[in-house]
């Protein structure tokens, strides 16, 4: 998976490029209707860069990810395969997944990891919430 994307990915894009939502709805009409499924998937999206926040805090953490959250599962499956052992090598990354009935649950640990590996995973995420972060401002914003 060298590449994350989903249907609504192409979305958050415009509306990320666009000075204002309301240029980007009048020249993408579309979008409006899509604004409650961009949402999930920013909520979902955004619970696991929290979790990859506090990994890269406390070089250790532990969550669950429901089977029943698409975006969740494929943000974290993008994360682990290209960002996650691309940044930390495999001595760096201790990962156990279990395969409970109705969710996943992840215990990650890095502490092996050098400095300079850590402080690109950090800088890496905190641009990845800063990005979710600004398209619920703009939709925030175009509400108000």
């Amino acid at each position: 998976m060298d590449k994350y994307d989903h249907e609504y990915r192409y979305y958050m894009h415009l509306i990320k490029n666009y000075d204002s939502f309301e240029e980007c709805a009048k020249n993408n009409v579309e979008i409006v209707s899509k604004i409650p499924q961009i949402l999930e998937v920013i909520v979902q999206e955004i619970s696991i860069a929290e979790k990859m926040l506090i990994l890269y805090h406390k070089k250790h953490c532990r969550f669950e990810i429901q089977k029943s959250h698409k975006y969740a599962m494929g943000y974290f499956n993008y994360l682990r395969e290209n960002i996650l052992y691309g940044i930390y090598c495999e001595k760096c990354l201790d990962m156990n997944i279990l395969d409970l009935k109705n969710c996943y649950y992840y215990e990650l640990n890095v502490e092996k990891a050098p400095d300079h590996r850590h402080k690109l995973f950090g800088e890496y995420i905190h641009n990845e919430v800063n990005f979710q972060l600004n398209l619920v401002t703009t939709l925030k914003n175009a509400v108000d």
